[in-house]
């Protein structure tokens, strides 16, 4: 008997236990992803190069191959495009495909929170062709394309000449031509991760993240993560809170939600969210730090199937630290595989495979692999990747050593 066909939106590097548990359920895989070598293509059954923010390319491979299922676990854009052809091939999603396109406009979010007294900082939504006119936020802000992933043209200025500069940047990078401008909170930034259950926000882990804005164009770069994050127990519990209100206010349940906090002694504020599991290596961090599958819990979403949501806290602490590279032709890394036999190293994920071009435009651009480290305390996980990127190297196609050694996380 044929197998049902799954189609997996995106072949970045969590896609790969994506394709695996499809497997595992007894599908066929078909990636489509329109970069030719993603890392998730060696994983699947069939690479169709397509966008998979090309609804209508997509839709077209899904009748193709008869999909049953056509899903992305951890890109925003493509949950549109997985809705907007389950819908138009009567597949099960988790959500509609009119609310995956408003959740996925940083305007539209940053309304909805605001009328419902969901803490966020005060903003301006620009459409496109809009001009910017009665400016009274406060310097700094951060300037963000209202449609675009994860980091991708998210600016900070200090100044009325940054922000005109960053505005137009970020309407190119924005598919729509649409733009956000919002006051700047400091504080610690987190993430968190949930899975909703019978309308309430299960909390499964929150992960304290590190963050740089660095070189000519002002990258907004992710380099670490550590949990459980050095935050209050009243930020805590207003993370709770607010995380569940986001679900109820935007109607969405049984489904993985992430969502970003920048907390400031007890005080709390929603930089975006999510319904969706979290990039990188987040999912193995997740089951490590809870023993929750979220993966699994995603594709069940997906089928909608009820998840019971049940799990528990590690005492531990897990650190993931992003690997950057200068801007070259990757070929590969050493050391990795001797500080995992020595156990430094918990394990690795590759962001770029050999042969493929590092930038500095953007942050995703520079990641080369995902490292995972724990220990019993926040010192001996710090200790331990203080040593990791001290006896790692990465180099590029020529025999260049490109790993920058200094971006690492540190007390």
């Amino acid at each position: 008997m044929e197998k049902p066909v799954a189609i997996v939106l995106g072949g970045t590097a969590p896609h790969i236990e994506l394709i695996r548990q499809l497997h595992e359920r007894g599908y066929k895989v078909v990636l489509a992803d329109y970069l030719p070598n993603p890392p998730a293509k060696k994983h699947a059954d069939i690479h169709e190069q397509v966008s998979t923010m090309d609804g209508y390319a997509v839709l077209e491979v899904a009748r193709k191959y008869n999909a049953k299922l056509v899903m992305s676990a951890c890109v925003d854009q493509a949950n549109i495009t997985a809705c907007y052809v389950a819908e138009k091939m009567n597949l099960p999603h988790p959500y509609s495909y009119q609310l995956a396109s408003d959740i996925t406009n940083k305007g539209f979010m940053k309304k909805v929170m605001w009328e419902n007294n969901i803490p966020t900082t005060r903003y301006i939504f620009l459409a496109a062709g809009d001009d910017l006119k009665d400016f009274k936020l406060r310097f700094p802000v951060m300037v963000k394309p209202a449609d675009s992933c994860a980091a991708s043209g998210v600016k900070k200025a200090n100044n009325p000449e940054e922000l005109n500069q960053f505005l137009a940047e970020a309407k190119k990078v924005s598919r729509t031509g649409r733009t956000v401008v919002e006051e700047f909170f400091s504080g610690v930034e987190v993430s968190v991760y949930a899975f909703l259950q019978d309308n309430v926000a299960k909390i499964l882990m929150i992960s304290e993240r590190l963050s740089v804005i660095e070189g000519e164009k002002q990258v907004l770069k992710c380099y670490a993560t550590i949990t459980p994050p050095n935050i209050t127990e009243g930020a805590n519990a207003k993370i709770e809170k607010y995380t569940t209100e986001i679900a109820n206010v935007f109607h969405l349940n049984n489904t993985p939600l992430h969502v970003q906090f920048i907390c400031n002694g007890d005080e709390v504020s929603v930089i975006e969210f999510a319904p969706r599991v979290g990039g990188g290596i987040s999912y193995e961090n997740i089951k490590n730090n809870t023993g929750f599958d979220i993966i699994s819990s995603t594709i069940d979403s997906y089928l909608q199937r009820p998840v019971n949501a049940i799990f528990k806290r590690s005492d531990r602490f897990f650190s993931v630290n992003l690997a950057y590279g200068i801007p070259a032709v990757f070929d590969h890394m050493e050391g990795v595989e001797e500080l995992i036999a020595q156990g430094y190293i918990d394990s690795v994920h590759y962001h770029k495979t050999a042969g493929t071009t590092i930038s500095d435009d953007r942050a995703s651009g520079g990641r080369i692999a995902a490292i995972l480290v724990s220990g019993t305390t926040r010192k001996e996980v710090l200790e331990k990747v203080e040593y990791i990127f001290a006896h790692i190297n990465a180099y590029d196609s020529q025999g260049n050593q490109i790993l920058r050694k200094e971006l690492y996380i540190k007390e």
